[in-house]
């Protein structure tokens, strides 16, 4: 994986192009491009060919391009590239261009010019790697790097506050911001304000010098009102041939094609919200539009959430301790569903709760002590220093929970796997719960077993390393489902025995019995 210290990616010869043809940049020099994170070079230098070969005069150029980055010897670099392919062309001013172009300054807080095109591979950064000060003065102005956005958000922001009226941002950069919580506000602003005009999905392709876990996605952003969306999901053999024949398809009025190297499709719209943009092939997005005639899992009668976080388990979470007998809960934790059906390990929730309430520590004399003898480990939590009370947990209790049978799964997980818990046993952190009283719980479990729904999980979360999924209530509140009465007694019955067998291929061919097909 080659990704320096300033986060720099290597792209591939063959992606620039492509990304430039998007633009329909030709190295007019009527056009100002803008490149925010030149590193050593890779778009430049295609860039400057254009220039070089648009047969313009060379005076007409100096404000036709703009590059910035934080390293000088990137600068340096550049411009020696730059001024190599200039100086071939027969320029007589290469170095006053070159010195205009490309500046050593911080993207995101230098004062650039209005542009018809940004472009580049922004650069991988975590904020948690960003030094506070720096941090802070970068969400001051581009207050959409919220949460633990990546500094690439803040890329997208600056990128598309420069655009003119009609012009493109296009990046090739992780596609995670569509999908985590970290991208809602810049995918707000992207909705609100500009058209997405392309999204072509690059995970399997090989497009940077080096191997690289980034999940990258080429996106081509407009400013201007939204109309069709080309959509493209790349294979492993995409290369500059399929980006030429990828090209040559959207300039005409075919739906769409598959092969070996790409499926790729036309959609009448973009996403009109900051919610999650789903992930997923042509068809399988087609499919997600369609399945928004049914309701939402919540507005089917399912309530859904996360087990309690404690702050810490190995005080709050015990097989046994020496407190008052109703200060043990009895747990259901990942330990206990690794099977398809429950088998408690003994686990309690050593609990200073009495319904949604705190007890009075006072009149549990052992739970007092207990807390105590872990003081120091409990007041150093941030929840106890933001509280009178230095012994609860980070989360509240819901008694509601204790009274009827469930069905969890874990969060993480390269399948769904939900099991029933009866009555009685309160669910750990690490576990998304299901509570109704509208469905039978076998039916339902039989439902998130299956195929159709593990398909939307996939399309709305992010996944993780080796193909996990995240099976977490955020992701899980996008799904949707028939409402009980929906399903007909025969695929009811199927789903029910599917659920109970652990039968994900029975679930899943009862399921799509009530679900459009793909």
């Amino acid at each position: 994986m080659t990704v320096t210290t300033t986060g720099e990616v290597f792209t591939r010869r063959w992606v620039v192009d492509m990304m430039l043809d998007l633009a329909r940049y030709n190295g007019e020099v009527s056009k100002s491009v803008v490149e925010p994170s030149i590193g050593s070079g890779a778009f430049v230098g295609p860039i400057v060919e254009r220039l070089a070969a648009s047969g313009a005069p060379w005076t007409s150029m100096f404000d036709s391009l703009r590059g910035y980055d934080l390293r000088s010897e990137h600068v340096e670099s550049c411009k020696t590239l730059s001024r190599s392919i200039l100086v071939n062309a027969g320029c007589p001013i290469a170095d006053e261009l070159v010195d205009a172009w490309f500046h050593t300054a911080d993207f995101l807080l230098t004062d650039v010019p209005e542009a018809d095109l940004v472009i580049g591979n922004p650069p991988y950064i975590r904020a948690d790697n960003l030094d506070p000060t720096l941090l802070a003065a970068y969400r001051h102005y581009c207050p959409t790097m919220s949460r633990r956005a990546d500094i690439f958000v803040g890329f997208f922001e600056r990128g598309l506050d420069l655009l003119k009226p009609g012009g493109r941002l296009i990046y090739i950069c992780a596609d995670r911001w569509m999908r985590n919580g970290y991208g809602k506000d810049l995918r707000a602003k992207v909705v609100r304000d500009f058209a997405v005009d392309d999204v072509l999905v690059m995970h399997e392709a090989d497009a940077f010098d080096d191997k690289v876990s980034a999940y990258p996605a080429i996106v081509n952003i407009r400013a201007g009102k939204q109309g069709q969306v080309n959509v493209a999901n790349a294979s492993d053999t995409f290369g500059d041939a399929a980006a030429r024949h990828y090209l040559s398809w959207r300039d005409t009025h075919e739906d769409g094609y598959y092969g070996t190297d790409a499926a790729t499709a036309r959609m009448d719209h973009w996403h009109t919200t900051s919610a999650v943009w789903p992930d997923g092939t042509p068809d399988e997005l087609a499919w997600l539009a369609d399945l928004a005639r049914f309701p939402l899992i919540e507005q089917a009668g399912v309530t859904l959430g996360i087990g309690i976080a404690t702050g810490a388990d190995k005080i709050y979470i015990q097989r046994d301790a020496d407190v008052e007998g109703d200060r043990l809960v009895p747990m259901v934790t990942p330990a206990a569903i690794k099977g398809p059906t429950f088998n408690w390990t003994g686990e309690h929730l050593v609990s200073p709760w009495q319904g949604r309430s705190l007890v009075n520590i006072s009149e549990y004399p052992k739970l007092h002590h207990y807390y105590e003898r872990h003081g120091e480990q409990l007041r150093s939590r941030n929840v106890a220093k933001r509280a009178a009370n230095w012994w609860r947990t980070i989360d509240s209790f819901n008694p509601a929970l204790l009274e009827c049978d469930l069905l969890v799964m874990q969060d993480m997980k390269l399948h769904a796997h939900p099991v029933r818990v009866p009555a009685g046993f309160y669910p750990h952190h690490g576990l998304t719960w299901f509570m109704s009283h509208g469905w039978d719980l076998d039916v339902l479990g039989g439902l998130l077993l299956s195929e159709p729904v593990e398909r939307q999980v996939a399309a709305h979360c992010v996944r993780m390393r080796g193909g996990t999924l995240r099976f977490q209530p955020t992701v899980l509140r996008m799904v949707r489902i028939p409402r009980p009465s929906e399903v007909p007694a025969s695929v009811a019955a199927d789903l029910a025995k599917a659920f109970r067998a652990h039968d994900r291929a029975r679930a899943s061919a009862a399921a799509w019995r009530t679900f459009p097909t793909l």
